[in-house]
């Protein structure tokens, strides 16, 4: 007798990491630079597209997007809430997470604030950022690079991932792709000009822009998009991670 391993058509559902923004009241009266960076992150989050696991490994827990160090404690866009004071700007002493009235988010039980000490320099984005060596700083962050890392981040891992997909679709990987080199185009442009960069400025308002109308990133599974460059052909938008994983069984040949 032979125990053979199948995969049947019985599925389990996949256990993702649990990412759950705790509930907080904004007593800041005025916009600040930090809102378009919570903004994202928790559109990213409500999307769905990518696994939380990923999402989490990926942008809000990665030195790839941001770095911050002291000694040998380690901060990201999300830091762990019991040492985040200890986690200053150098030449000041600023802290870098929100020490009164954090912005909470809950990871499979354990609480993480986000960033908040975002600088106002005038730096437009650096495209190439990412595909350099992460390196830690200690001062604050600056928003227009911050933003675009986020964005180029997620596309790429959504790619990734839904290149790996069994049943993947081409026509939605031509199209996240499309719209992929045409942001990061768009920015490039952006960058030749002699914009204001500053938070209030016309470069930092066009690159929101950008970043507001892509389709992807407002999107969540299942809603159906409009390719314009294809014949005004239609795309169903799908997570880059299987919901269900098939459960294997041991099936005795006789």
């Amino acid at each position: 007798m032979t125990n053979i391993h199948v995969y049947t058509a019985q599925e389990t559902q996949y256990l993702d990491t649990k990412i759950c923004k705790q509930p907080r009241n904004e007593v800041t009266k005025k916009a600040t630079t930090r809102m378009v960076i919570e903004s994202l992150v928790d559109q990213l989050i409500a999307s769905n597209l990518l696994s939380n696991e990923r999402l989490f490994e990926q942008i809000l827990y990665s030195k790839d997007i941001i770095w911050i160090q002291n000694e040998n404690i380690n901060g990201h866009l999300f830091a762990k809430a019991d040492i985040t004071d200890q986690l200053k700007t150098k030449t000041n002493s600023f802290m870098m997470y929100m020490p009164t009235n954090p912005i909470v988010y809950e990871v499979n039980g354990e609480h993480y604030h986000l960033i908040t000490r975002i600088d106002s320099t005038r730096a437009k984005p650096n495209l190439e950022r990412l595909s350099q060596a992460p390196k830690p700083i200690l001062s604050a962050a600056r928003v227009n690079d911050l933003l675009c890392s986020i964005v180029m981040r997620f596309y790429e891992t959504y790619l990734e991932d839904l290149s790996q997909v069994a049943h993947k679709d081409k026509q939605l990987i031509n199209f996240v792709e499309r719209e992929y080199h045409q942001f990061l185009g768009a920015v490039k442009e952006l960058n030749d000009y002699h914009l204001n960069w500053h938070p209030r400025g016309n470069g930092h308002e066009l690159l929101l822009e950008l970043i507001d109308n892509l389709q992807l990133l407002r999107s969540r599974p299942g809603k159906v998009l409009i390719d314009f460059s294809n014949s005004h052909s239609h795309i169903v938008v799908a997570p880059s991670y299987h919901i269900f994983k098939q459960a294997q069984k041991i099936v005795q040949a006789l």
